[in-house]
């Protein structure tokens, strides 16, 4: 199958599921919306009961009274600090259990959509599927976090390596300091898109091994792994759906960036034109996700299994032994 013909199916996949950029809006609007309930509202409280002057945190207007103040506000502050904190805590867990579950049900309803075990979106469906796929993606999104984590670690250590090469060139000449930044310059950046277009390419094909195969978060990155490096097209192709991703977002961007310049109801047309940036952006998305799992279905050697379970009942039906005949009365077994 082409990369187009593998795009144009994912096209009809999330078509069919088009109920999905619905619960993605959904999911935005409960994400500010519980901003305001598990952050601002307690905020707002404490600012009543305890009788706390606004003013005089608003008084702190450069950089140098702020830390000067800090420590008196903190004093005077605290439980406020403390509200705040936990309010932050409560919002970012609350956020990720949220993105996490819809994240879950979307993966679990494209993957059973392009195995034809549904033949439309079910609500039911995808509450199970985003209960069932949770904590796998969770497990999943930390350990491709902590990779993403390293990255940047070893990129530090590059440019600090770098920069005292840089140093070291232009104390001697500076065209060729420059020439050294330049080279340097390129090399880190190259290195750095390398390193996180791969990783970007384990997650998501990672994505797709957990779904088409249920498995644990370390074994479908250990497997992803090894599919990516036997089949480096498939980088190749997830590196087109990301330009694609990118140049048609920019273009729609791009073309509702003058409507704020617009007199009076350049605001009210821009309001409207984010949310139809937002859907067209969660629409690529699903899109990109629909065709990634179509070319890793497609590519496998085998058809991935439905679940676990049915192929754990199949191994254990091929391994029972073949019960033993039935005495007949009178009838003596050969």
């Amino acid at each position: 199958m082409t990369h187009i013909a593998t795009i144009k199916e994912g096209i009809l996949t999330v078509n069919k599921n088009w109920q999905l950029l619905f619960i993605q809006l959904i999911t935005l609007a409960l994400s500010g919306l519980s901003f305001f309930i598990i952050v601002g509202m307690p905020i707002a409280i404490a600012f009543i009961l305890f009788g706390l002057d606004l003013t005089e945190i608003l008084r702190l207007k450069d950089l140098v009274s702020v830390f000067r103040g800090s420590a008196e506000l903190l004093n005077n502050y605290f439980a406020m600090a403390l509200i705040i904190l936990c309010s932050l805590l409560i919002y970012l867990s609350f956020i990720l259990v949220l993105w996490v579950y819809s994240l879950g049900g979307t993966i679990g309803i494209l993957t059973k959509s392009i195995l034809n075990d549904i033949s439309k979106f079910s609500l039911k469906t995808f509450l199970h599927e985003g209960k069932n796929f949770f904590f796998r993606l969770s497990m999943f999104s930390s350990v491709i976090g902590i990779v993403f984590l390293a990255i940047a670690f070893l990129l530090g250590i590059l440019v600090g390596c770098a920069s005292s090469i840089i140093d070291t060139a232009k104390s001697y000449e500076a065209v060729f300091g420059l020439f050294i930044s330049f080279f340097f310059s390129m090399v880190l950046m190259s290195i750095g898109i390398v390193l996180i277009l791969l990783t970007l390419s384990a997650a998501t094909y990672g994505v797709a091994h957990l779904a088409f195969y249920q498995s644990r978060s370390f074994t479908a990155l250990k497997e992803t792994v090894k599919y990516l490096y036997s089949k480096p097209s498939a980088i190749g192709f997830y590196t087109v759906l990301l330009l694609g991703y990118i140049v048609i977002g920019f273009i729609v961007i791009l073309i509702g960036a003058p409507l704020t310049f617009i007199p009076i109801v350049g605001p009210l047309i821009s309001l409207p034109y984010q949310l139809l940036t937002y859907m067209v952006q969660g629409y690529l998305s699903l899109v990109m996700l629909a065709s990634i799992f179509h070319y890793y279905k497609g590519s496998l050697p085998a058809a991935p299994p439905l679940s676990t379970e049915v192929a754990d009942i199949s191994q254990n039906t091929a391994d029972e032994p073949a019960p033993p005949p039935e005495k007949m009365e009178g009838t003596p077994v050969s």
